[in-house]
């Protein structure tokens, strides 16, 4: 087989070209080049998608400024961006844009995106030029489960589908790698009400790995969450994993204080919150009728939240904090002694409020 006369150049300086710098990935991945133009870090190939990326981060040659709802900006040409994103097309070269645009000719122009911050806009763009991030090929962390949680999203709003499929493919290796990543990821994603369904999988069927990493393990778990997210991963895992398990995530999220560097004084207004809202969870998660008594002693003795072992058992044998339920005798006087004394269960609100029965409801209580 017959191989191009540069095909080891290419290869070569495709491996030049995945090796990604430790010290960080937002750099701009212009080559460097002479005063007359001519790299000096790389072999050039004549290809269209080289010359295209060489254009990535060249103010010069840009006629665009995207600039986040955090004020920082991205330069890039607006022709790229239209030809790979309908959504940019749209917005450089719409009927709309014509009419907004006030710039002087030769000037650049200047579009904000209240939505995303810079990091996202790099990231697309980088997209848009290279057809890859280089965010995905350094080691995964909590930072960086985050910011994948946000170009997923972003991914959409751009109609980039190649850039979602390119992300689903991450989310699935490295979630499965290292569940304890899931937990940031699902955190926001439920801020930004779109939560990743991967992440939510491997929530659902590794609990421990993904709540309760080890030391070692890459993810914080369960103190990535946030009390609203904290709150859904419970109600999603109330039916499906130990109740033993739910308590020991409780506790480890109540632990965990930044304000509480020193054990030695008391503690501090974050922490008592924390204990407040984890014993609330505790109280309306936790069925001590579903876990081992021997092992529920043992961890009742190695609770902080609750100093009486009683404390959680009494509120679990009503399965946790439930909504009131009442019942109420109507009589209608002689000759019904029956119907005198008919329970009606009172309808409530969501918040366990006692609404009273309407008169409708009351005959059909009586007729029966």
């Amino acid at each position: 087989m017959d191989f191009p006369y540069n095909y080891a150049a290419t290869a070569e300086e495709e491996m030049l070209r995945n090796q990604v710098s430790p010290q960080s990935f937002w750099r701009w991945r212009r080559p460097n080049v002479t005063s007359n133009g001519t790299p000096t870090d790389s072999i050039p190939t004549g290809s269209v998608a080289d010359d295209i990326s060489s254009l990535f981060g060249d103010r010069d040659l840009s006629d665009v400024m995207l600039k986040g709802s955090d004020g920082g900006t991205v330069c890039a040409v607006k022709a790229i961006l239209a030809a790979r994103s309908p959504m940019f097309r749209s917005k450089f070269f719409g009927q709309s844009s014509k009419e907004k645009d006030l710039t002087m000719p030769g000037e650049m122009q200047t579009v904000v995106f209240k939505h995303w911050d810079c990091r996202v806009l790099h990231m697309i763009v980088e997209y848009c030029y290279m057809d890859s991030c280089s965010i995905m090929r350094i080691d995964p962390s909590q930072d960086t489960a985050r910011l994948m949680a946000q170009l997923r999203v972003a991914s959409k709003a751009f109609k980039l589908p190649g850039l979602s499929d390119k992300i689903k493919q991450w989310t699935w290796r490295t979630i499965n790698r290292h569940p304890g990543l899931a937990c940031g990821m699902i955190d926001e994603g439920m801020r930004l009400d779109d939560i990743d369904e991967l992440a939510l999988q491997t929530l659902q069927l590794k609990p421990r790995a993904a709540m309760l990493p080890n030391q070692n393990a890459v993810g914080a778990g369960v103190l990535a969450l946030t009390k609203p997210c904290l709150l859904f991963v419970l109600r999603t895992l109330e039916d499906t994993t130990s109740h033993l398990l739910l308590l020991q995530i409780i506790e480890r999220w109540v632990d965990f204080s930044s304000e509480d560097s020193d054990s030695d004084g008391p503690p501090s207004r974050e922490r008592q919150t924390r204990e407040a809202f984890g014993r609330k969870c505790a109280l309306r998660f936790i069925k001590a009728s579903k876990i081992n008594p021997i092992n529920f002693e043992r961890a009742m003795k190695q609770s902080k939240m609750f100093n009486d072992r009683n404390d959680l058992s009494s509120a679990s044998a009503l399965d946790g904090i439930q909504f009131t339920e009442k019942t109420s005798s109507y009589g209608s006087g002689e000759g019904k002694e029956d119907t005198s004394k008919a329970l009606v269960r009172r309808p409530q609100t969501a918040i366990g409020l006692i609404r009273p029965p309407s008169k409708d409801a009351l005959k059909r209580a009586l007729s029966q």
